[in-house]
């Protein structure tokens, strides 16, 4: 059975509760994606404060590491007729069901930085990879 993981602002969801959909389609076999967003963030301080009194907001870092099967990702190249990483940003849409039965709807713009394959005893070969990510978009 496959299985995908999702981790979202640090809660886990299952396959059963996640859907994934990149590259035109839905067929890829991903079994883990994390992603998230950070912002920095600096401390203003009013004449003769030792606390901060308000703060201004910086730069945007976005994350994403992104588990596939690897006939998936040969697919993927052969479909494409280039190597991962020279395959141009896309969206990554994730939908998840969470525990109150909501439906939350991500986007996530990536591309992919890292050629790399992993072979073993099985069949089941996952390579991990890390993404660039542009951008994500939460609760779309």
């Amino acid at each position: 059975m496959n299985e995908t993981i999702i981790s979202r602002k640090g809660k886990a969801y299952s396959d059963g509760d996640v859907h994934i959909a990149m590259l035109g389609t839905i067929d890829h076999e991903v079994t883990k994606i994390d992603y998230d967003m950070k912002q920095a963030h600096t401390p203003h301080y009013s004449l003769g404060s030792v606390d901060p009194t308000s703060y201004s907001q910086g730069r945007k870092e976005y994350a994403c590491s992104l588990g596939l099967r690897l006939k998936s990702a040969s697919a993927i190249e052969k479909a494409a007729g280039v190597s991962l990483t020279e395959i141009k940003p896309f969206p990554i849409v994730v939908v998840v069901v969470n525990e109150e039965n909501e439906i939350i709807k991500d986007i996530l713009t990536v591309k992919f930085k890292e050629q790399k394959r992993s072979y073993g005893d099985k069949d089941d070969v996952v390579c991990e990879y890390d993404m660039f990510c542009l951008g994500i978009q939460f609760n779309v």
